[in-house]
């Protein structure tokens, strides 16, 4: 179960600026820029999501009844794992491509 923040917290930039590497990343593949550029942009993407995970996981720790149990704590370490061993190659094709 996910719980609200205000919209001027810590993982509501962070998902602001996460928006946005997934934009740029979109335009780069959309562009059809070169290998390097995309590359690039994945990788922007992969820390953009890890800051929003360790916003989160802070935002929990500052408030540990949102989360009593440790759910929300295990699958966002989860998510973290996830992030960290996905290829650039895997994030492009994740990402790269704007739903229709």
């Amino acid at each position: 179960m996910g719980w609200s923040v205000s919209r001027h917290s810590e993982p509501s930039r962070k998902l602001i600026l996460f928006d946005k590497r997934l934009r740029r990343l979109r335009g780069a593949v959309r562009a059809d820029e070169g290998p390097a550029h995309v590359s690039s942009a994945a990788e922007k993407v992969r820390l953009a999501g890890l800051a929003v995970i360790k916003a989160k996981l802070a935002l929990i720790r500052e408030y540990p009844q949102r989360d009593p149990e440790g759910r929300e704590s295990s699958k966002l370490r989860d998510e973290e794992l996830r992030w960290r061993s996905l290829s650039t190659e895997a994030i492009v094709e994740e990402h790269g491509k704007a739903d229709a």
